[in-house]
């Protein structure tokens, strides 16, 4: 209760300089549960219910503490819902009292507020020291606010001088020029902006838009998160095509190592496990060898983690830096980099001088698959990512391109490209040939930080 009573004041005077409106809370803080229903349309005749709770109204110069809505025909009814606490509330009130002097017994503006008479009372004294105002007033009302249900403060009700409602709007539209018109012709096209009052289910003590609370998320331009396992939901990751609201970049169900993966995927990498090296002493928490049920369970036990990085299009170039700082951020103890080492690798190279591999020059042709591969001028780094992402990715050993040749190549092979020795037959052809031996290699590494000692 300290926090709400120290952002208050703060809460007022922003809404008092930017004249925003503002929400009805229910008691608890919580946002009410069902989207708003008009209870009268636009161009509907108002019910004639009876209004209680007034005081300071004059009709035909008898005072009333009760009053009908019809006893109101033959003027503009302006009836204004506000509250007590709603700083662009105040600030109409004056507003309204100079613009019922100008248009005199032609309109009635009609102060409501849920809030008790005493409550509305000591606020409006307030206001008077600082500006005397001659307005009626509604206090405890229930019957209104069900007749023409509303989400956010100040709420304006324009009912013609035949009990016709005409406009539901915002404090911006209470104009001079705007009741001129409206009481010139109230059927016509009076430019009234109708205010959208929309109610969406809800409660500050949750996450916004976790589970629908505050609405879908549509808007949503940049959000940074991460869970533990969610079951049903499946496992992997995904880097999303860019589009005009930005990028999205998400691990499900995974362990740590596939989040390092994610976060240097940029520049067309890829980490297999043989360019990934666990330096750690929490090594078994970062991957698996388990499979089926017990990996399941594995990553169950605190070892499997979703994360999602959503950024709007300004931030796209920058999103696998944002994502590496989040994992510096949330997993504190390790250091995850890469670094060039010089390992065993499985690197293909050419065994002689002859150009066997140089394009016709034809049209371009990309299709590898699990058991052939056909290039057509296009680049040999067209075969290689998919040995390395794909049909050789459980390679004990990196995979490298060792040819140094850069044109375009016209290659055919067909041979099952998860098996070496098949392959090997088939690159033969073209005096190409992968061997073991050490090579370069740019390696992600996930170590342990050191630690300080006091």
């Amino acid at each position: 209760m300290k926090h709400k009573l120290c952002l208050l004041p703060l809460l007022c005077l922003f809404l008092t300089a930017n004249a925003q409106e503002k929400t009805i809370p229910n008691k608890d803080g919580t946002s009410p549960k069902n989207t708003l229903t008009p209870k009268v349309a636009i161009g509907d005749t108002v019910p004639d219910i009876l209004i209680t709770g007034i005081s300071n109204l004059s009709l035909n110069w008898t005072s009333r503490s009760t009053v009908h809505l019809s006893d109101f025909k033959g003027k503009l009814l302006i009836i204004d819902f506000w509250a007590t606490w709603c700083a662009p509330c105040r600030a109409m009130i004056p507003k309204m009292d100079s613009l019922q002097r100008v248009f005199g017994d032609k309109i009635i503006f009609l102060p409501v507020s849920y809030e008790s008479k005493a409550t509305v009372t000591a606020v409006l004294d307030q206001v008077r020291k600082q500006q005397p105002f001659d307005l009626p007033e509604v206090t405890g009302d229930k019957s209104l606010q069900l007749l023409f249900p509303h989400r956010e403060l100040p709420h304006y009700v324009w009912i013609d001088s035949k009990g016709v409602l005409r406009a539901t709007t915002g404090f911006e539209q209470v104009t001079p020029l705007n009741i001129r018109r409206m009481l010139k012709d109230p059927a016509g096209n009076t430019g009234l902006r109708q205010k959208q009052d929309v109610r969406i289910s809800y409660d500050n003590q949750k996450p916004l838009f976790i589970g629908g609370n505050g609405g879908s998320g549509g808007t949503l331009r940049y959000h940074s998160l991460l869970s533990g396992v969610q079951e049903g939901i499946g496992g992997g990751m995904n880097i999303s095509a860019p589009d005009s609201l930005g990028q999205r970049f998400t691990v499900r169900n995974s362990p740590l190592i596939w989040l390092a993966r994610l976060a240097f995927a940029d520049h067309n990498r890829w980490f297999p496990s043989a360019r990934v090296r666990l330096d750690s002493k929490d090594s078994l928490n970062m991957n698996s060898k388990l499979t089926g049920q017990a990996y399941g369970d594995w990553l169950k036990a605190g070892n499997g983690w979703c994360y999602e990085l959503q950024v709007p299009p300004s931030l796209r170039t920058s999103a696998f830096a944002i994502i590496r700082e989040d994992l510096d951020r949330l997993f504190p103890a390790y250091s995850i980099i890469t670094e060039q080492r010089t390992v065993p690798s499985l690197v293909l190279i050419r065994t002689s001088e002859n150009d066997k591999l140089k394009s016709s020059g034809a049209e371009r042709k990309v299709d590898v698959g699990p058991y052939a591969c056909h290039l057509h001028n296009a680049p040999l780094s067209a075969l290689m990512m998919r040995l390395e992402r794909q049909y050789l990715q459980n390679s004990p050993l990196p995979i490298a391109d060792g040819t140094g040749y850069t044109g375009m190549v016209d290659l055919d092979l067909e041979a099952r490209l998860s098996n070496l020795d098949a392959l090997n037959k088939e690159l033969a052809k073209y005096d190409l040939q992968f061997i073991e031996k050490p090579y370069p290699a740019e390696i992600l590494v996930i170590r342990d930080k050191p630690t300080l000692k006091p």
